[in-house]
């Protein structure tokens, strides 16, 4: 038992890293042999069991063909994308860093795309890392799709003087991302692919923005892939995003099969709270969205009606 716990523990303080680097936007992947070109033909889909879906050709087209809001390139100066400025609190901290409150040295700045037809949302940040990260995200069909930068190539890697990027320069799960991260969907879960602290003030203008956009929500209305949630003496069943993956890096979705935060703290966001600031690297603060982050969760919920619409 003492070293199934050593394990665990260990497991939970590897994966601390991990969501340092991909909590809120994908910021991991599969390290896989990445593919340079991509197929000219027709998207191919694959439905998984695990709930995911492969695409075997052109990723954009995948994920258009599934509703995903397809984003144009960012531009600092953009109308398109609505920028939030940055976060102020880190999600998750481990417990030999006591910095909770981010600076000059340690930030993610937001900003967000409402699509032009349908519903759904696009969220980008750039890291002081040198990561960008784009997930979209469709409430009809519940798909998401994921782009990123590879953060290490100075062609590629962004800072806050970064004028434009070009979505076609960002890579994708069919090219495959930057080698040396882990699955997107290892932390992304839940009801919907982006990961929330709704207390933070940043994340709330685009949960509760002052001027609402019509078509902007990134609230998930249905897909195929359910999933429960009980809160005390309340269960819910909810719809969990279905991420859109690639050959070349297969991003699957699976409901968490552990009890704590590292991995599936979007869904697991009570014990989060409950566990505080632990050994095994929680932070203390603020608490991540839950899996019905809405005027219908529980009364309880510490996270409720988070959304605006």
């Amino acid at each position: 038992m003492e070293s199934w716990k050593r394990g665990i523990r260990a497991r939970y303080l590897d994966l601390t890293g991990i969501a340092l680097a991909c909590v809120v936007l994908a910021g991991c992947s599969v390290q896989r042999a990445p593919t340079e070109s991509v197929s000219s033909q027709p998207p191919a889909l694959t439905q998984t069991t695990g709930g995911a879906l492969f695409s075997k050709g052109n990723y954009i087209e995948t994920c258009r063909t599934k509703d995903v809001p397809i984003p144009p390139d960012w531009n600092q100066s953009s109308s398109e994308w609505v920028s939030h400025g940055n976060l102020k609190t880190i999600l998750l901290t481990p417990n030999n860093l006591e910095q909770t409150q981010v600076d000059e040295t340690s930030f993610a700045r937001v900003w967000s795309y409402a699509p032009s037809q349908g519903r759904g949302a696009c969220i980008a940040l750039g890291r002081s890392s040198g990561s960008f990260q784009i997930i979209c995200q469709s409430a009809t069909s519940g798909h998401a799709c994921f782009w990123g930068n590879d953060p290490n190539s100075a062609q590629s890697n962004w800072t806050p003087d970064t004028a434009e990027i070009l979505i076609t320069s960002l890579r994708d799960p069919v090219q495959g991302f930057s080698p040396g991260t882990v699955a997107c969907t290892e932390c992304h879960r839940g009801n919907n692919a982006f990961l929330y602290a709704p207390d933070d003030p940043t994340w709330a203008t685009v949960l509760r923005p002052e001027h609402p956009r019509l078509t902007f929500t990134t609230r998930v209305a249905q897909s195929v892939h359910q999933g429960q949630f009980t809160f005390g003496s309340t269960t819910i069943t909810y719809p969990r995003f279905i991420p859109i993956g690639g050959v070349s890096m297969p991003l699957q979705n699976p409901p968490p099969s552990i009890s704590g935060c590292s991995g599936s703290c979007h869904e697991l966001h009570i014990e989060m709270l409950r566990k505080n600031h632990t050994v095994e690297g929680y932070v203390r603060t603020p608490r991540p969205m839950g899996p019905n982050c809405a005027a219908n969760s529980p009364s309880d919920d510490p996270t409720r009606n988070c959304y605006q619409q």
